[in-house]
């Protein structure tokens, strides 16, 4: 186990924070638990993410894509968005977007 020895704000922030539920492969679809949101299997290593629709991603950054619909809020969420080409704020409108559309 890695423990800091200096403590931020960060840290103690992320600490804090429950673990990320887990996004789990079903059938050639990616779930969760903690979403409605999903990502689908479309052959030739490529997935579509029901929230960014008419893109395709790699497995990566479908699950990256799921992960900021899991849990807009955590510190990782630039780091997801940033996988899949967009910035935070892009990724967390459409998950929001979408769900006020469903």
């Amino acid at each position: 186990m890695n423990v800091p020895t200096d403590w931020s704000r960060d840290i103690w922030r992320r600490a804090a924070t429950p673990a990320i539920p887990a996004v789990e492969l079903v059938g050639g679809r990616m779930v969760s638990d903690a979403t409605i949101h999903h990502a689908d299997y479309v052959g030739h290593d490529l997935w579509v993410v029901d929230f960014l629709p008419g893109r395709t991603l790699t497995r990566a950054q479908a699950r990256a894509a799921m992960q900021i619909a899991i849990a807009p809020d955590q510190l990782e969420v630039q780091r997801w968005a940033a996988a899949i080409g967009m910035t935070s704020a892009e990724a967390r409108g459409y998950v929001q977007l979408s769900e006020v559309s469903s």
